[in-house]
């Protein structure tokens, strides 16, 4: 009954999908408080200290890889798919099949009220049969010859159809290599309508693209006033290779064309097809050549990217909130009824042929065990054996394993002939099922356990961690020197080995920073060759773009040694120091650390800015005498000047911040907020100058690179001035005050710079979401043990309110809390503060008017004490 409910089917299937995902996501929820990890050796540590525990060990868990569909569960199985391309080679055929709702097996199961979409059950049944047909076409007879690998992945529109994506690697003797054999397998033209009339209707009923572009410029594909598949194609008489890319699929000016609504179309708007599958399966199945294309990450990530989502926050100054990835994954999720019942049914989504192990790398006693959070380490080592993981098995089924003493593998090639069994912690001879081996990526950064790594992929057979480090019956004191023994680290082939592995799983801009940390921590003896041989991998982004924005080979060189440089930068290095290019165009690349010094070298100093230390009163000038007599000592000194508004704050700033950049000097302006900081020339918030963290429970320390231009242009400054510090939080001064600790090596406050800050504490303190007074009392500057240490100057005459002194005086009473309250807390106005109402009309232009002449003055106050 329930299956022709229509609607309500829907709604109770996607309720119950919701429901089951939600329980395991609150099991790895609720485990989180409860399972905890540590690397083995921690364990030890632990209880050789008396600390056994485990509530007092560790780090909690995330969501892992083992929830499907999850982020790190689709990052995991990209990774896979990037070792089959590197075993068997890039990908040769991309095919998406998408669900046709009008088959007949749909059709002929609904009711006659029904629509296909009024029973997600049945189309998902039905697709799933229609795919395991396709796989069995594919893989069984073998239609596109003989595959060695495959990959699929099933995914679902927002308006719920579903839709395979499969790439295949197929072996090498039926590799298709020339347009001849790409024209056996895909087409792109309609067919003789007289001699093939089931195809050419198949063709126009599923396989027309748009029509879109100036036919139709509101169809979906349309980006920026142009179609994002780049249709319509141009007509090309024969198949042609593409640099880069799809070939040129053989579209001939024939005649042949139809009429799609009120367009009349042709062969250039054809979607590429395999005419056996067309007609076979009767729905959209677009099959592709991708053995051309470079970038075959770009596809793998395409496939394997996370489910669709939307979703927006606003994030306000008090930072964003903390992050939970269980939240990430289940806010803003499309969960469509026919995904509902995929899922209900536990289809697969996704599937690899052959299977691919991932083989962990860990030093001695360094891998990671999982316990609860209530377990008594003593017991808990007594009862398990961590130390029969696979990368120790493996060792000893080389030691003792007749099969694997003759096979001297090495550590990646393992499993194609031995399976590991989780439940008993050992290796068993394989007797069916082809898998390849996948070591995890080690960075160089990491020292031993990158050398460790290395040594696995170049040593056949090994027995033991000692076996690892004996080279010529000598055993060495560390990994490197072992990899150094063996002559791996004699050149730079073991970089380039590393790059040539990244190149086949990660992004350009993963590479440029794989490059960058290579040449500072690796040290290549020929920095230039690994540039020139890997200078098209680091560019694909950059090349890749230029089809929207056309740049010269010069210019796209430019930009990426531009980001390497950056990237060096972050590390305390230069590319000047690598002679990557000629010295003669080092220097273009070679500016970031100046960048930001010169910036605020060249801040313009409004003319009338050189006056105001001439109108200065006379606390004032005693506070810019003593700031600027600090600047130019030996040792600085932080001050806070405290004055209630319009004591000429803003005023005494601007007057500083001209006098030292008029001289040449460094003055940097920043503030809490926003709106503070644009009245200050040159001024930015000083979250964003200082990189200052948001959330501190995350980080407690200032992201800024020491060896960077930030830290330069703090090391040169001859002040530092920053605005609204009474709306600061504690933690951030404190923050910045490690900062420049560490920057200028002093231990003085401030690093001995001269730093001053400004606020009221009378008005806004530090904003924090859902606290109490308490807390924000806590969290303001005044509790700070770095408060005392500062310098305090006072401002108390009101200039803004100068001519009116009874004014101001009632302004600080408010602001100081002296002013009397009612019983209910609220102060009464005087009656001269006050516009008496005797109609709207009359009131409001009354204000209007007062207002005018305020805005009127404002220029002529800001500059003016």
């Amino acid at each position: 009954m329930l299956l022709h409910c229509l609607r309500l089917l829907q709604q109770f299937s996607v309720d119950s999908y919701v429901k089951i995902e939600t329980s395991r996501l609150d099991f790895h929820r609720h485990r989180q408080n409860v399972i905890r990890s540590e690397i083995l050796q921690g364990v030890l540590d632990s209880v050789s200290i008396g600390q056994s525990e485990g509530s007092k060990v560790g780090r909690r868990i995330v969501l892992p890889s083992s929830f499907i569909g999850g982020p790190r569960d689709m990052r995991r199985r990209y990774l896979d798919a990037m070792a089959l391309v590197q075993k068997y080679g890039k990908p040769d055929i991309f095919l998406t099949m998408t669900c046709n709702p009008a088959w007949k097996e749909i059709q002929d199961n609904l009711k006659y009220h029904e629509k296909p979409q009024d029973r997600p059950d049945l189309l998902a049944r039905v697709f799933r049969a229609k795919f395991e047909m396709l796989k069995s076409e594919i893989l069984n007879k073998q239609i596109f010859g003989e595959v060695a690998a495959c990959v699929y992945v099933i995914e679902f529109q927002k308006r719920g159809f579903p839709h395979a994506h499969l790439l295949l690697i197929l072996k090498p003797q039926y590799k298709l290599l020339n347009p001849e054999s790409y024209d056996k397998v895909v087409c792109a033209e309609l067919p003789d309508r007289t001699r093939y009339p089931h195809l050419y209707n198949l063709i126009v009923k599923h396989m027309i693209h748009g029509p879109c572009g100036d036919m139709d410029k509101t169809c979906p594909c349309m980006r920026d006033g142009s179609c994002k598949s780049h249709y319509p194609r141009d007509f090309c008489s024969q198949t042609t290779h593409a640099e880069d890319g799809y070939p040129h699929y053989r579209r001939r000016d024939d005649g042949r064309k139809i009429k799609i609504r009120r367009f009349t179309l042709d062969n250039r708007w054809v979607v590429p097809y395999n005419p056996y599958l067309l007609a076979l399966f009767d729905c959209h199945i677009n099959v592709e050549i991708c053995s051309t294309i470079k970038l075959v990450k770009y596809l793998y990530k395409y496939v394997f990217k996370v489910h669709d989502l939307v979703s927006f926050k606003v994030v306000t100054d008090a930072g964003p909130p903390d992050i939970d990835e269980i939240n990430e994954f289940q806010k803003g999720r499309y969960i469509s009824p026919l995904e509902a019942f995929w899922r209900i049914y536990e289809f697969r989504l996704n599937e690899m042929t052959p299977s691919v192990y991932t083989l962990q790398v860990h030093l001695p006693n360094q891998q990671f065990v999982s316990f609860d959070k209530n377990s008594d380490l003593l017991l808990l080592l007594a009862k398990a054996d961590f130390s029969k993981i696979m990368l120790t098995e493996f060792f000893k089924m080389n030691a003792t394993n007749a099969v694997a003493e003759n096979l001297k593998c090495f550590y990646r090639d393992f499993p194609q002939h031995f399976v590991w069994t989780a439940k008993y912690r050992h290796w068993t001879e394989r007797k069916r099922r082809k898998v390849i081996g996948r070591l995890v990526s080690v960075s160089p950064t990491e020292g031993e356990r990158y050398y460790l790594r290395l040594l696995l992929t170049h040593v056949p057979g090994p027995t033991s961690f000692d076996d690892l480090l004996t080279v010529n019956n000598k055993k060495m004191s560390s990994f490197r020197d072992a990899a150094f023994a063996l002559g791996l680290l004699q050149s730079d082939s073991y970089i380039e080995e590393t790059l040539e592995e990244a190149v086949a799983f990660q992004m350009p801009s993963s590479l440029r920073l794989l490059f960058a940390t290579l040449l500072v921590y690796c040290s290549p003896t020929n920095p230039k060759m690994l540039w020139e041989k890997f200078e098209p991998d680091f560019s694909r982004d950059y090349e890749r773009h230029q089809q929207y924005h056309p740049c010269s080979p010069d210019e796209i060189r430019r930009l990426v040694l531009a980001d390497i440089n950056r990237l060096l930068g972050q590390m305390g290095k230069n590319i000047s120091d690598y002679q990557l290019v000629p010295h003669n165009l080092m220097s273009s690349y070679s500016t970031s650390l100046t960048k930001e010094i010169e910036y605020e070298r060249n801040i313009n100093v409004p003319s009338e800015d050189m006056l105001l230390s001439s109108r200065l009163n006379s606390e004032q000038k005693y506070a810019y005498d003593l700031i600027l007599q600090a600047c130019f000592s030996s040792h600085g000194h932080p001050f806070f000047i405290d004055g209630p508004g319009g004591t000429g704050k803003t005023f005494l700033y601007r007057s500083l911040l001209a006098t030292l950049r008029s001289q040449g000097h460094i003055a940097i302006a920043v503030a809490t907020s926003g709106i503070a900081a644009s009245i200050l020339p040159g001024g930015r918030t000083a979250h964003s100058r200082f990189k200052i963290p948001l959330d501190f429970s995350k980080s407690k320390t200032c992201q800024l690179s020491k060896q960077g231009s930030v830290a330069k242009l703090l090391s040169e400054s001859k002040l530092i001035l920053w605005d609204e510090a009474s709306m600061a939080r504690r933690e951030t001064i404190e923050a910045f005050d490690d900062l420049l600790r560490d920057i200028m090596e002093c231990n003085l406050p401030f690093g001995g710079k001269v730093v001053v800050f400004g606020g009221d504490f009378r008005q806004t303190l530090p904003v924090i979401e859902q606290s109490t007074k308490e807390v924000l009392l806590q969290s303001c500057f005044l509790n700070s043990p770095l408060w005392p240490q500062l310098h305090k100057l006072k401002l108390s005459e009101n200039m803004r309110a100068i001519l009116d002194p009874q004014f101001s005086e009632f302004l600080l009473s408010v602001g100081e809390g002296k002013e009397p309250v009612d019983l209910n807390g609220e102060i009464t106005l005087s009656t001269d503060l006050v516009i008496p109402y005797n109609d709207k009309e009359e009131s409001l232009n009354r204000l209007n008017n007062l207002l005018l002449c305020w805005f009127i003055c404002l220029t002529f106050y800001l500059y003016n004490s």
